[in-house]
């Protein structure tokens, strides 16, 4: 691959404004060869309602993934504990995937409400082919399917999707034998190339917990309209963007 084609982001914090009344810490995550920047329109709304956003990058090495993720608690943390307010976290796709995978695996974590879009912890059959090329051929790469300026890089490696399949079945067992117990909002669009959305919402109803909210980037002024991509108002749409700033923002209190 030519590395020039690649774009590399760190993470970066979005601090509120309101300093002497900062309400919470979030964790914002982004998804599978997505560019962590397109995920600052959500970033500075966050902080314009009195939020510290550390919006993380997870870079694409997979084998790094959930390291990478944990160092970004412990630094979120950190954050949390010097101001004492409380620690928040919103994911999409393979971020929200690996978010749940550490709620759920460290339960002595002090994340206390979350939010997931089009979470990967559910995918259709098109992953988990691509998870068995992922054993056969892990340095095999394959075209990305999203828009030229919200990808990463313009192919992405087999081993990601055998990382994420991985990821998945260890969750399965988990979510047979319990639920997140922290309020979390569910975000899913009923036409989603990628996620299972009526198996998630099926899980979600669930939990006493858990709330819904399903959207419909039909609406886009994009020129290709791919519908698991609903992170910020061209992605989706104005309506359907200040419909999810409404629900985000009830559902974290802020």
């Amino acid at each position: 691959m030519n590395q020039n084609m690649m774009k590399s982001e760190k993470s970066k914090w979005f601090y509120s404004k309101f300093r002497e009344d900062t309400k919470a810490i979030v964790i914002l995550a982004h998804g599978l060869n997505l560019l962590p920047s397109k995920m600052d329109e959500l970033a500075l709304y966050l902080a314009s309602k009195k939020c510290d956003v550390l919006r993380i990058s997870l870079g694409s090495d997979p084998e790094k993934w959930t390291t990478k993720f944990s160092d970004y608690y412990d630094e979120a943390l950190e954050q949390s504990e010097i101001l004492e307010r409380p620690l928040y976290f919103l994911g999409y796709s393979l971020g929200a995937l690996l978010g749940v995978d550490f709620i759920v695996n460290h339960p002595q974590h002090k994340i206390t409400k979350c939010a997931l879009i089009a979470p990967a912890t559910h995918t259709k059959l098109m992953t988990k082919l691509l998870s068995v090329g992922g054993i056969l051929f892990p340095k095999l790469s394959i075209p990305s399917f999203n828009l030229e300026k919200y990808r990463q890089q313009p192919r992405t490696i087999l081993l990601s999707y055998k990382i994420i399949n991985h990821l998945q079945k260890k969750l399965k067992k988990l979510f047979n034998e319990k639920s997140i117990s922290i309020p979390t909002l569910l975000v899913t669009s009923k036409d989603d190339e990628l996620i299972n959305s009526s198996r998630l919402t099926k899980l979600a109803a669930l939990y006493p917990n858990w709330a819904t909210l399903e959207l419909t980037n039909k609406r886009s002024q994009l020129p290709i309209k791919y519908h698991h991509l609903m992170i910020d108002s061209e992605s989706l749409g104005r309506d359907e963007w200040e419909k999810l700033l409404k629900i985000l923002t009830i559902h974290f209190a802020l």
